[in-house]
């Protein structure tokens, strides 16, 4: 029994990739010092950084940059972090994607965060994933992350990419959600699954056009 079909290229399309991997502590400086164009960084920290203090290294070495965040949760002081970037001209722009449930967990960071950053600038979706892009004329950055936009004690895992193909892979289901989905806290799971299903189902159907088969087991 063989896990492959050896007549069909299975790698088509997919890439691996060196990286720089660690085991971070103190200041988030240290986890973006070796950031260079086209680099991957992969770590781990024990909570001695957060996701904020991580987009705010990155800003420094890269400079003014437009950041889209997608995640789970989010903090009120984060915010705050988010809004004093913008004010100081690290941030460019500052667009905001959580999950539909966020308004019933947090009602009043929910309106303080609308007030921050503008009902236009936030859509809601049935999410857990966590993600940050940065973009500027010179990079494009990924961050993917365990870690919400929040206070984070415990170990968190986080993968940072300069890379275009990663970048606009996650930008177009921003894109989507942005177009698809409508403005501020969206909290009717009804609404926000509509664009979802929307999203994926365009994905399974060029997938079914293709001759990708990720496991095929063949009897000898």
């Amino acid at each position: 029994m063989t896990l492959f079909d050896q007549s069909k290229d299975y790698s088509q399309g997919f890439r691996f990739k060196k990286a720089e991997l660690g085991v971070f502590s103190g200041n988030s400086d240290t986890a973006v010092q070796c950031l260079k164009s086209g680099s991957r960084i992969l770590g781990l920290t024990r909570g001695d950084f957060s996701l904020i203090d991580l987009i705010h290294s990155i800003l420094k070495k890269i400079g003014k940059s437009k950041v889209i965040c997608c995640t789970w949760s989010a903090g009120i002081k984060d915010a705050n972090q988010v809004r004093w970037m913008l004010n100081s001209n690290l941030i460019d722009s500052f667009t905001l994607v959580t999950d539909h449930s966020y308004v019933t967990r947090q009602k009043k960071y929910a309106l303080a965060i609308q007030d921050l950053f503008g009902k236009d600038n936030i859509r809601t979706s049935e999410i857990h994933a966590k993600f940050v892009l940065i973009q500027n004329d010179s990079w494009n950055i990924c961050i993917r992350t365990s870690m919400n936009l929040n206070a984070n004690k415990t170990c968190e895992t986080f993968e940072i990419d300069d890379d275009l193909e990663i970048y606009n892979f996650y930008k177009k289901f921003i894109d989507e959600t942005f177009t698809n989905t409508p403005s501020g806290f969206e909290q009717k799971s009804w609404v926000v699954n509509a664009s979802l299903n929307k999203f994926f189902g365009e994905e399974k159907k060029e997938i079914s056009h293709s001759d990708f088969q990720f496991f095929k087991l063949n009897s000898e």
